[in-house]
């Protein structure tokens, strides 16, 4: 019914999928999308439970898996930055971290005063804070320099001021190198993460990834080419499950418009 009524969202999510997978057959793109709406509105209702629920009741409901490449990092004086992936679960995931070793994460006030209150509260429920974007990277570097996480989303298009063009999947896209900035000067690792919800077990759950290797290059394009790379493998663990529905090629080297 979400993807039947909501023709602006699905129009992006079709163009995203005709850019990112040529090579997929119409039928196929059809069931991606299809499903990517039925988990995006089984997520919008379990958001409740972020909301209300006690923290033994969420951490039942999501398993953390890889916390050991997080624990390694620490023992090897490093600071972290989670490389987080647009998906279904993000909420969740970033939930279920922060429980265990508070963070920074970014956030963006919504329109509707309500459920802007209980999103952020949700976020901030177990010792994690939340900065937003017009207070630059200056509260990032502080969390980074006193041994919290830092999660940052690095696929979402923000223009091209802090961007450059570079592969995911098979069309260019403007991506943020900001990670690679932020890892030079705090001492940091990155470990890609990205959370889904599995049908067997009936949970969410929260991936980490083996650190970004030869991470920050130095080199803005190589940066942002292995952090798309990055978000690529994370979504095939579950393509339904990446959120198809932002405007992920808004900025064009050509000047033209997709959506």
């Amino acid at each position: 019914m979400v993807w039947y009524f909501n023709q602006k969202r699905r129009n992006v999510v079709k163009v995203n999928l005709d850019l990112c997978f040529p090579q997929w057959s119409e039928e196929e793109k059809m069931r991606i999308s299809q499903r990517h709406f039925e988990i995006m509105g089984q997520a919008m209702l379990d958001a409740s439970i972020l909301w209300f629920g006690s923290e033994a009741r969420i951490l039942k409901l999501v398993d953390l898996e890889g916390w050991e490449y997080y624990l390694a990092a620490r023992e090897q004086q490093k600071n972290v930055i989670l490389h987080v992936a647009h998906s279904a679960g993000l909420e969740f995931g970033v939930m279920v971290t922060g429980s265990r070793a508070p963070g920074l994460g970014p956030y963006k006030p919504l329109k509707n005063p309500i459920v802007d209150r209980y999103v952020y509260r949700s976020r901030t429920r177990f010792g994690s804070e939340a900065s937003t974007r017009e207070e630059g990277f200056r509260p990032m570097i502080k969390a980074l320099k006193q041994g919290k996480l830092l999660f940052m989303l690095s696929d979402e298009d923000l223009g091209p001021e802090l961007s450059v063009f570079a592969n995911f999947f098979a069309e260019s896209k403007a991506t943020l190198y900001s990670a690679g900035r932020l890892a030079k000067v705090t001492n940091a690792i990155v470990l890609p993460m990205i959370t889904v919800f599995d049908e067997k077990r009936r949970k969410y759950v929260a991936k980490l990834l083996p650190a970004l290797k030869d991470f920050p290059s130095g080199d803005q394009l190589a940066d942002a080419t292995l952090l798309n790379q990055s978000i690529e493998q994370m979504t095939m663990i579950a393509p339904e499950q990446y959120m198809w529905t932002l405007k992920l090629f808004k900025t064009r080297q050509d000047g033209q418009r997709v959506y």
